[in-house]
C-alpha cells in the first residue's frame, strides 16, 4: 500500500513537472504605433484592454539629414487624443543612418532641438508628460561614437528637463551579436528588434521579416548583454513585386488576402502573378509582374516566442510591431499573450 501511494505520488509531482514547464510564460503585452496619423481602431482597443497592455509606443517623427541639414520629418499630425485609452504613451523617434554619418553639428543643439519637438507634441496634443523616450536608431561601428555620445546628453537633458524622463533605445540583433565591436549605449534600457532580419529583395527562400534559425544564431549569447532589454516582434506583412526587368519595389502591407482575387495567379507557395493590370495597395501593377508576399503567421509568431521562452526561461516584456486594426486581427488574444 505504501509502494503504491510513493508511486502515485511520484506520478502526480511528474505530471505537475511536465504542465508547468509546457504551460506560456506570462508577458506583458504593448504595441508600436507608426503612423503619421494617430488613430487606434476598434480591434486594437480590445486587443489592448484583453491583453492588459499598458504602454503606446508612439513614432512622433523621423530626423534625416537633407543637403547636410539635419531636420525632421514625418511629423505625426495634430490630433485629438482619445480620452478612453488608458495607456500611457512613449514618444519613439526614428534618425536616418546619414543623421551621424558624418555628424559635425553640435550634439547638445540636436538634443535640443528633439526633446523641444518632442514636448511641443504633447503639449498641443494634450498628452501630458512622458515618462521615457525612446531613440531608433541602427548604428553601426563607424557611427557608434557619434551615436553613444548624442545618447549621453540627451539622456542627461531628458532627466533634467521639468517632468524628467529616462531615455531607451532599439537594438538590432546584429549589434547583439558583435557586442564587442558595437558596444552597448549608455541608455537605461533596451528594445531588441527580433524581426527583419535579412534583406527582402535579396531573393533568398527564408522568411526576411522573421526568420526564428537567424534569430537563434544572432542571439546565441543574449545573457551576456549587458543592458535590459524589451523584445519586439512583429506583426506586419509586406510584399516584393518584380516587374518584366527584374526590378523589385518592397509594398508594406500586402498579405496573402490580398492577392486572392481574379487579378493575380498563385505561381508557387507565397508567389503570385499579376494576370490584369490593377491597382493593389495604390501601387499600379502590370500584368506579367510577379507578387511574393511575406507574412507573419501566427504559427510563426508562437515558433520565435517559444524559443525566446526557453532561451530567457523568465516573464520579459513583448512590443509588437505595430499596432493596426489590419494586421491584429489575423491573431487571437491567445496568439498575443
Amino acid at each position: 500500500m505504501r509502494q503504491t501511494f510513493i508511486r502515485l505520488a511520484a506520478c502526480a509531482t511528474l505530471c505537475a513537472t511536465i504542465v508547468s514547464c509546457t504551460e506560456k510564460l506570462p508577458h506583458k503585452v504593448d504595441f508600436y504605433h507608426w503612423k503619421t496619423t494617430y488613430e487606434v481602431g476598434s480591434i486594437a482597443k480590445d486587443y489592448m484592454a484583453k491583453l492588459q497592455s499598458e504602454t503606446i509606443y508612439l513614432h512622433v517623427f523621423d530626423v534625416v539629414k537633407r543637403n547636410g541639414e539635419i531636420i525632421p520629418e514625418g511629423k505625426i499630425v495634430p490630433f485629438e487624443h482619445d480620452t478612453t485609452l488608458t495607456q500611457k504613451i512613449v514618444p519613439t523617434v526614428f534618425i536616418t543612418h546619414s543623421v551621424f554619418g558624418n555628424y559635425s553639428d553640435d550634439y547638445e543643439v540636436l538634443a535640443d532641438r528633439i526633446l523641444s519637438l518632442v514636448n511641443t507634441i504633447f503639449y498641443r496634443n494634450e498628452l501630458g508628460g512622458y515618462e521615457e523616450l525612446q531613440i531608433d536608431y541602427d548604428w553601426t561601428k563607424m557611427t557608434k561614437d557619434n551615436y553613444f555620445k548624442f545618447l549621453q546628453i540627451l539622456s542627461n537633458k531628458a532627466e533634467n528637463q521639468y517632468n524628467p524622463a529616462k531615455v531607451s533605445c532599439t537594438i538590432r540583433l546584429h549589434q547583439i551579436k558583435d557586442l564587442k565591436e558595437m558596444g552597448v549605449p549608455p541608455v537605461s534600457m533596451g528594445c531588441l528588434m527580433c524581426y527583419a532580419t535579412t534583406n527582402p529583395t535579396d531573393g533568398m527562400d527564408s522568411n526576411s521579416i522573421l526568420d526564428v534559425e537567424l534569430l537563434k544564431n544572432y542571439t546565441q549569447h543574449l545573457e551576456a548583454y549587458p543592458l535590459e532589454l524589451d523584445y519586439a516582434l512583429p506583426l506586419f506583412s509586406w510584399g516584393v513585386v518584380t516587374n518584366h526587368l527584374g526590378k523589385t519595389k518592397l509594398v508594406n502591407g500586402l498579405s496573402a488576402s490580398d492577392m486572392n482575387t481574379d487579378a493575380f495567379k498563385k505561381i508557387g507557395e507565397n508567389k503570385y502573378e499579376v494576370v490584369e493590370d490593377g491597382f493593389v495597395h495604390n501601387l499600379y501593377l502590370n500584368k506579367g509582374f510577379t507578387v511574393e508576399i511575406e507574412e507573419i503567421t501566427p504559427k510563426l509568431l508562437s515558433k520565435a516566442k517559444a524559443y525566446l521562452d526557453e532561451k530567457l526561461k523568465t516573464d520579459y516584456h513583448i512590443v509588437y510591431f505595430q499596432m493596426s486594426d489590419g494586421f491584429l486581427k489575423r491573431f487571437t488574444i491567445d496568439d498575443l499573450k
